[in-house]
């Protein structure tokens, strides 16, 4: 192979892999960003890094909600404030690129407040819509 082909093979290898990276920090930012509006009791922050429509799904042992909106009224009800929305802290064990605009995050969450611990698992599915990357799919236990 000659030497012009190998160096745009490797450019190319190396465009995708700056790529693949820039969307793992992408998405990370944006739980970071949520866990900095939760600890702020901003509750609406939190919220804007989901998916501002009908179809968005929320998924706990509460049941399924369907919509921004339904998603929104259920966390102002069991945080109605910033004290009882305490710290809330995530742990990412792996984010997976399941196509140029999916991935899915699986990690943990812990909420501390004057009632106590709470923790649990989570899994996102992120799409990246209007060149933001929303949770589409939340399934929290």
């Amino acid at each position: 192979m000659n030497i012009k082909l190998t160096l745009l093979l490797l450019f190319i290898q190396i465009s995708l892999g700056f790529s693949q990276s820039k969307k793992l920090v992408k998405i990370s930012d944006v739980l970071i960003t949520q866990e900095k509006a939760w600890n702020k009791g901003d509750l609406h922050g939190f919220m804007e890094h989901y998916w501002q429509n009908d179809s968005l799904t929320f998924i706990s042992k509460k049941g399924i909600k369907k919509g921004w909106n339904s998603v929104y009224e259920g966390y102002k009800k069991s945080y109605a404030d910033k004290g009882e929305m305490g710290t809330l802290s995530f742990k990412i064990f792996k984010i997976d690129l399941v196509g140029p605009k999916d991935a899915l995050v699986l990690g943990s969450w812990k909420v501390v407040n004057a009632s106590g611990t709470f923790e649990g698992y989570f899994t996102l599915w992120f799409k990246k819509i209007n060149r933001h990357w929303l949770i589409v799919q939340d399934h929290t236990s």
